[in-house]
Parts: structure tokens; C-alpha cells; sequence
């Protein structure tokens, strides 16, 4: 069984990467997408972990605009990943903060942040990331604080406020006294503060 999981996983990997049809790679990528999601194939998934990032990480950086739905659906895969393998969370983290910090392109910034965001809600209330939460909290914060586009701003509020939303603990100790309210009354005007 696990044989043929390691077959059908690099047969979708590699389609994902070669293919030249849009609709097919779109069609690849949903396919893996749920061959992630089925907590099944765990092993499988830990054994190709760098082979799997380093695939979603080829498409995220794919310059096409044409594209854009299918590096979308690579940075869902990310997110989808990481919860799945909660407890590889930290390295896929640790991972996605690297190539967010060496990225020089914007929407590919972008694209590491809505990985980041589809993780956090994906194990929402679980507290499936409660051992490893004040480091992404740490780094959304340089993220929030250094970040130049209204989007990358929107988006690393996104993950802040999913953290806020999971984690209050962490988030009232990361913002206590660090973080102007300029930049959440920016994206969300009728934001409230938790629990009030």
C-alpha cells in the first residue's frame, strides 16, 4: 500500500511540474490537494517533504499571470500540508518564513502568507500549533512590521488576527505594547479586540 502512495504521490508531483496544459496542471493540483488532505498517506507525505516543497515551491514562484489560480492552489497545498503533518509544522513554518524573507517578488510573498493563513485555519481551534506559536507569532510581527504593498499588509493581518482568534494568549503577549493600530484600523475598520 504505501508503495503505490509513493507512486501515485511522485506521478502527481511530477505532472504538476511538467505538464504544459493549464487544465490539466489545475486538475493535478486539486489531485494532490486532496491526496494531502487524507490524513492516510502521513508516511508517505514525511518521506517527500522536500520533494513536495520544493515542487510547490517551483510553482509559486512561476511568473505566469495565466497561472494564478494554480499558485494559489500550490499555496493551499502548503497550508493543507501542514496541518496534515502538525507535527513537521515547525520545520514547514520555519520553512515558508525562509522563502518569504529571500523572495523578492511581491505576489510570491503574498503566496507564502496565504499558506501560512490556510494552515492557521485549518487547525483553527484544534491548538494543533500551540507548540510552535510564538515563533510564527514572532515572525508575522517582523512580517507586519516590515512589509511595504497594502496586500502583504492585509494578509499578514489575516494570519495575525487567525493567531488572535486561536492563540489570545500568544497574540496579547507579541502586541501588547508593539503594534500601532494604524495598520489593523487600515484593512478592518469595524475590527473589535478579542474577547470584548
Amino acid at each position: 500500500m504505501a508503495h503505490s502512495e509513493e507512486s501515485r504521490l511522485a506521478n502527481l508531483l511530477r505532472r504538476v511540474s511538467r505538464e504544459d496544459d493549464r487544465d490539466r496542471r489545475l486538475a493535478t493540483i486539486k489531485q494532490l490537494k486532496e491526496f494531502i488532505s487524507h490524513g492516510e498517506s502521513r508516511g508517505t507525505l514525511v518521506k517527500q517533504l522536500d520533494t513536495i516543497l520544493s515542487t510547490l515551491n517551483d510553482i509559486l514562484n512561476e511568473s505566469s499571470k495565466m497561472l494564478w489560480e494554480l499558485r494559489q492552489d500550490a499555496a493551499a497545498c502548503l497550508g493543507i500540508l501542514c496541518t496534515v503533518l502538525s507535527y513537521e509544522a515547525e520545520r514547514i513554518f520555519k520553512w515558508l518564513f525562509v522563502k518569504f524573507n529571500s523572495s523578492s517578488r511581491d505576489e510570491v510573498k503574498l503566496l507564502y502568507l496565504v499558506a501560512a493563513q490556510r494552515a492557521l485555519e485549518a487547525a483553527g481551534e484544534r491548538k494543533a500549533f500551540s507548540h510552535i506559536m510564538q515563533m510564527v507569532m514572532s515572525n508575522l510581527q517582523s512580517i507586519l512590521e516590515n512589509v511595504d504593498t497594502p496586500e502583504l499588509l492585509c494578509q499578514s493581518v489575516k494570519c495575525i488576527l487567525q493567531v488572535a482568534h486561536c492563540y489570545p494568549h500568544v497574540f496579547s503577549t507579541n502586541f501588547r505594547v508593539s503594534i500601532g493600530m494604524s495598520a489593523w484600523v487600515c484593512c478592518w475598520p469595524a475590527w473589535s479586540p478579542v474577547g470584548s
